[in-house]
């Protein structure tokens, strides 16, 4: 399983001087692809177009929505591979969600993405464990999570902090 989780690591993610810790266990952070995927080609030129798949919701302490995305979903190897690379913007309340079959230790980077990101780990309860804010772009450093996650939510990097989206914040999809 440690494998099938360190391919799905590889092309997605972010960069982040706040996520920038050493991770507290003995797993494999590399950001680097363990095999090669086929991946459909884009280029800066041709980005994909944005795809609504799904509504979420992020929940305070108080069971109150602080803020709501429309998202696109990432369920496979290819489409966590590719991400939201190539994309030149993004609407405030658009995201990509990346579902995983179990919850294991993630890393993402910004390898190809042009937008700034806040990249958010979720638990299996949906429960935020970590967020890596502001992930520079075209960066191919990783940005692991701080503790195990099912879930993934890429925003717009400065979303966290403005609507309060913090460790502990609900996720509700």
């Amino acid at each position: 399983m440690k494998i099938k989780a360190l391919a799905y690591i590889l092309l997605v993610a972010i960069a982040l001087t706040a996520c920038n810790k050493t991770p507290k266990h003995n797993g494999n952070n590399s950001n680097k692809p363990t095999k090669e995927l086929k991946v459909k080609k884009y280029d800066f030129d041709n980005p994909p177009e944005f795809r609504k798949d799904g509504e979420l919701q992020f929940i305070n302490a108080s069971d109150s929505v602080i803020f709501d995305i429309d998202y696109e979903l990432a369920t496979n190897e290819e489409e966590h591979a590719r991400g939201l690379m190539f994309r030149k913007q993004m609407d405030e309340n658009k995201g990509m969600l990346f579902l995983f079959q179990d919850e294991d230790w993630r890393s993402f980077w910004m390898h190809n993405t042009l937008i700034p990101l806040d990249i958010i780990y979720v638990n299996a309860k949906r429960e935020v464990v970590n967020i890596c804010k502001n992930a520079e772009t075209m960066n191919e450093k990783s940005l692991p999570s701080e503790a195990p996650a099912m879930y993934v939510i890429e925003i717009n990097a400065g979303l966290c902090d403005k609507y309060g989206i913090e460790k502990g914040t609900v996720v509700n999809f």
